[in-house]
């Protein structure tokens, strides 16, 4: 994911594109991948007298862009889900729809640039367009939840990032003179550091603030969408400031409308021609009478190139769910990592671009050199395989996870079960009898366990302290609840039947009911972190009225130490309780208070004897299952990323003719907007009744793309700059400049190397 696939955009139609490739891939043909770049990103500081003013302006436009821009997606299925209620196959396809259409808008962006009006007025006014839509998203994230103002948002911001991403690179490397080869270089290196460190910061930042800070008396999605649209304007207002500094290259012309007409006119001509003796060398030429030769030949060897991005939009399609599906599954798992803290699901995906910057220095540095001397993962195209085989494994590891969370997980409750426990609320044992099913004793202030039965009526008969109790209950259908056995001011036993909440929250908060009746008549209860500091009030903790302590509603409750306080009149002082509450991740509990006999029977005679008793119990046990276990997977994805994903672009940077490299750049990004369309389909179909299924499916339908991908390359002939004209030349002069400066040469092949 934060490789950043479409960082390059479309790139200058010279000579310097053979070096101008994503840190780590390859520099031609069947050359090594170079790994010298990544070392020399200091150099964009040490050098700044070397470099233009405007770059400047261009990094740290790119950093606000990046942030705001993973800092909205960090939180964004969460926000479908959870706020707007959409349920998790929904929010799916809508998240990787607005990912397809991040990446599918880059082609107009390119087209807008290269044939229309430039790189600097397509990027100015697509930022504006990408602001407006940050803007949309965080006041339309005030309550009550509607979809169609994010609807409009996530369209502009999707518009406004493809339109922004296929060109600002492009854009930092028109500054340079033809004679800056080598701080071109390293402008690449410095840009795509800057990506994924704002990136890497806005996911760690963004659901803090969705979920620490409190807006309209839940998350804030308000401030999480805010912080994001005001990077997005800083970004903005960034690059107007540098507009008098920037080198502004007039449009080129409209390269990829060129060549997808030399494609029409050659299928044209081949349908047109077929049964004919008219036969040319390819179908490509029969649009000769349009294009020049030279042209059809470079388009000629551009298809070749794009043949091999075939399984392509599979790994995006695997990739890109470490932003949807991964997050859904770390809202199931433990978060504490005990005295490091609690990380939040939606944080968890920061792992990605956290890794991504330490694992290329550590493979263009170590790993790769000694892949050359052991002859193992040489090629590119051997890379990209290993990297999606480990896409493959890294999905197994997801469904296995996925086990054992299914594992803690309650099945549903079928038509005609009823899910049904009783609670203790007295100082005595008591014994439940309920027709022929549940024979129970229970003693004070426990619940009995959770049965599964029949759902129809029942008698119910409570034997105790006090005289029996026969009552009939009706059980419905797919409904489970709970029965409070408790005592009145008339001294009499009562049921008190309410729902139960049989799932684990979300988000790793828990939930938390009150039952007191008869013990608190008149009180409120108020439940407070135990760092709380300050007086007591009604707006210390959560507020549990008189008319909310029988057992419902269910309050969110983050994880922590809390005290209980209580307060019997308006006037009155708060009596905290002498004991606190613990609460874990991804619980559900009952908190049950009461009084071990009433005011008017203890009160006034030996008030010693009358002591509040609470007892905190659980209808669904914490997350058994660490988030911990989650980093495996992305590791391998991420490793796996860096294999496939910046070996992948630069191998068909360098296996392009030099006036195809915006072309080749359009066609990667529309291989990740074709996965998100993958993964919306799978979840629209809604085939997989578990999770499980559904990442085992993906996992054996990239191991197929990774078979075909393996045997496309058997058969392919890597494309020789030098005979065709590629402009090595330019090449030799930079290695030349590298040599001087003692950076080693991962490049074997070529003659001054050896």
């Amino acid at each position: 994911m934060m490789s950043e696939n479409a960082t390059y955009g479309t790139l200058p139609n010279d000579s310097s594109l053979i070096k101008e490739e994503k840190p780590g891939g390859p520099n031609g043909g069947n050359k090594k991948i170079s790994g010298k770049a990544w070392g020399r990103v200091k150099n964009i500081v040490t050098r700044s007298q070397k470099y233009p003013s405007s770059v400047f302006f261009i990094l740290g436009n790119e950093f606000c862009e990046r942030f705001s821009y993973y800092g909205m997606r960090a939180v964004l299925i969460l926000y479908l889900t959870k706020w707007l209620g959409f349920s998790e196959d929904v929010g799916t396809s809508i998240f990787h729809s607005f990912v397809m259409l991040c990446y599918f808008s880059p082609l107009l962006g390119a087209i807008l640039a290269d044939g229309y009006i430039g790189r600097y007025k397509t990027i100015l006014f697509v930022s504006l367009l990408y602001a407006t839509g940050n803007l949309v998203m965080a006041v339309t994230a005030v309550p009550p939840p509607e979809w169609y103002g994010p609807a409009v948002g996530l369209i502009l911001i999707g518009f406004g990032t493809g339109g922004i991403k296929p060109n600002v690179s492009s854009f930092g490397a028109d500054q340079f003179r033809a004679d800056q080869e080598k701080e071109r270089y390293t402008f690449f290196s410095a840009f795509y550091f800057s990506i994924n460190v704002g990136s890497m910061l806005s996911i760690i930042l963004t659901p803090i603030l969705r979920a620490d800070v409190k807006c309209y008396g839940r998350e804030c999605y308000p401030l999480a969408f805010g912080i994001p649209a005001v990077l997005m304007v800083l970004a903005t207002i960034i690059f107007i400031a540098g507009s008098s500094l920037y080198k502004k290259v007039p449009p080129s012309g409209n390269l990829i409308g060129r060549v997808l007409k030399c494609i029409w006119w050659g299928l044209y001509g081949k349908i047109k021609n077929c049964g004919s003796r008219n036969k040319k060398e390819h179908w490509l030429y029969y649009a000769d009478s349009k294009f020049e030769p030279e042209f059809i030949r470079e388009v000629q060897i551009l298809l070749k190139v794009l043949f091999m991005f075939i399984p392509a939009p599979l790994f995006w399609a695997l990739s890109d769910q470490q932003g949807s599906r991964w997050t859904l599954q770390a809202e199931k798992l433990n978060g504490d990592l005990g005295v490091f803290g609690t990380i939040k699901p939606d944080q968890l995906s920061a792992l990605n671009p956290l890794l991504i910057l330490f694992l290329i220095p550590l493979f263009e540095k170590f790993i790769y050199p000694c892949c050359e001397k052991c002859r193992f993962l040489i090629r590119p195209l051997q890379r990209m395989s290993a990297g999606m085989m480990l896409t493959v494994i890294s999905f197994i590891m997801a469904g296995l996870l996925q086990i054992k969370i299914e594992e803690n997980t309650e099945s549903h409750l079928k038509y005609a079960e009823s899910g049904v426990s009783f609670y203790n609320t007295l100082h005595c044992d008591i014994n439940v009898k309920m027709g022929d099913v549940l024979n129970s004793k229970i003693a004070p202030y426990q619940k009995g366990g959770y049965s599964v039965i029949s759902a129809k009526e029942y008698e119910v008969e409570v034997q105790s302290c006090l005289p029996l109790l026969s009552q009939n209950i009706t059980l419905g259908s797919q409904n489970a609840t709970r029965i409070f056995v408790w005592f009145s001011d008339n001294n009499t036993l009562k049921l008190n039947s309410v729902q139960d909440l049989r799932s684990h929250p979300s988000e790793g908060n828990s939930k938390l009911s009150i039952f007191s009746r008869g013990a608190f008549k008149g009180a409120q209860i108020v439940v407070v972190n135990s760092n709380h500091q300050g007086q007591i009030s009604n707006q210390s903790g959560i507020l549990y009225p008189t008319s909310e302590q029988g057992g419902l509603p269910f309050h969110t409750i983050t994880p922590g130490h809390y005290s209980i306080y209580w307060q019997d009149s308006p006037n009155s002082n708060w009596t905290k309780h002498n004991t606190s509450i613990s609460i874990g991740q991804g619980a559900v509990y009952n908190l049950v208070m009461a009084r071990n006999g009433t005011k008017r029977r203890l009160v006034d005679w030996n008030p010693w004897l009358v002591k509040v008793v609470t007892s905190l119990l659980t209808s669904m046990e914490v997350n058994s299952v660490s988030m911990v276990w989650m980093v495996p997977q992305y590791v391998v994805v991420t490793v796996g990323e860096v294999l496939f994903s910046i070996t992948g672009l630069a191998f068909a940077y360098s296996q392009a003719p030099v006036t195809m490299k915006s072309v080749v750049q359009a066609a990667w990004l529309m291989t990740t907007a074709v996965g998100s369309l993958v993964v919306v389909i799978v979840a629209q179909v809604q085939y997989f009744t578990s999770q499980v299924a559904e990442f085992m499916f993906f996992a054996a339908l990239m191991a197929l793309a990774t078979v075909m991908f393996m045997i496309m390359s058997c058969f392919y002939t890597y494309y020789n700059a030098s005979v065709h004209g590629n402009g090595l030349e330019d090449k030799e002069e930079l290695i030349e400049e590298d040599q001087k400066e003692d950076i080693p040469l991962k490049d074997s092949n070529h003659p001054k190397n050896k």
